[in-house]
């Protein structure tokens, strides 16, 4: 492969969901699309730096934020294309965008900003990585809109919504740190809890978007604090805002926007005063 090619500002895979990415509405779970963009990224990463750059004994790459927007339901028994490109680079950071298609329909995509982690924690970004994002940029990269749900994380302890969950071997990544599908599946169980509480009334909810802030991927073997609450409530969407604190120190926060569906058609439906009231109860 030639310096150029590994310069090219975009590459293209493709993805097969399995029967264990399907979740109860039988369509493929929000947490799986995640680790979709993951895997995209990954194998991006090991076309330009080489085929054992998916690991790392020291500098790892890993997002220091991503916003991952579910635009489509993805199904079973059709591949999903990926197409990734780099379209920042900076001095400690770098910026990912990949796109899924499923049957020619854009059904998500994901805005990443990456950074390099050691022992679990943030690093300058290596001089030879960052020449090389540099040069596969396409510098189209819009700024990201502020992280101001990280606000609300100075009181995470009097979230409405509690919940401890014990680490599991599989949390852990190949580089023995904290993986990122593990925090990001932490988020997914703190906004699960809240809406497993909450009565529809006949009425269904889907993940619009979730936007996710790394702090840092030390692991470790004591339960942590999931906490989330509702920041705010619209006419058809609601906004969850969660964090896992690991040694009461915030690992992981996110602000997932909720819409509220009609089951038979797939669209919003204003949320009706019965939920509204309870949603109010768990205002942060």
């Amino acid at each position: 492969m030639t310096e150029q090619d590994k310069a090219s500002s975009s590459r293209c895979y493709t993805f097969s969901p399995r029967y264990t990415d399907l979740d109860t509405w039988r369509h493929v779970n929000n947490s799986r699309i995640y680790q979709l963009h993951q895997e995209a990224r990954v194998r991006a990463h090991v076309s330009r730096f080489g085929q054992d750059a998916w690991f790392s004994d020291d500098a790892r790459l890993r997002p220091v934020r991503s916003i991952t927007d579910y635009r489509q339901v993805s199904w079973y028994g059709s591949d999903i294309d990926a197409r990734i490109s780099v379209t920042a680079c900076d001095e400690d950071s770098f910026r990912v965008y990949s796109e899924l298609h499923q049957n020619g329909v854009l059904v998500g995509t994901q805005d990443c900003l990456m950074g390099a982690f050691e022992d679990g924690r943030r690093i300058a970004l290596p001089a030879d990585i960052q020449q090389v994002m540099v040069d596969a940029s396409t510098g189209s990269a819009a700024p990201l809109a502020p992280a101001d749900y990280r606000d609300h994380l100075y009181h995470a302890h009097n979230f409405a919504i509690r919940q401890q969950l014990t680490p599991r071997y599989a949390d852990v990544d190949a580089d023995s740190q904290r993986s990122e599908a593990a925090l990001a599946l932490y988020m997914e169980q703190a906004r699960s809890t809240g809406v497993r509480q909450l009565d529809f009334a006949g009425l269904g909810v889907l993940v619009a978007s979730v936007d996710v802030s790394f702090e840092h991927y030390q692991a470790g073997w004591t339960p942590l604090e999931l906490a989330a609450g509702i920041s705010r409530i619209g006419n058809s969407s609601f906004l969850f805002t969660s964090c896992a604190l690991h040694k009461d120190e915030v690992q992981v926060s996110a602000r997932s926007v909720m819409v509220v569906i009609d089951p038979t058609t797939n669209r919003p439906v204003p949320i009706s005063p019965a939920l509204r009231e309870q949603l109010e109860a768990w205002f942060i």
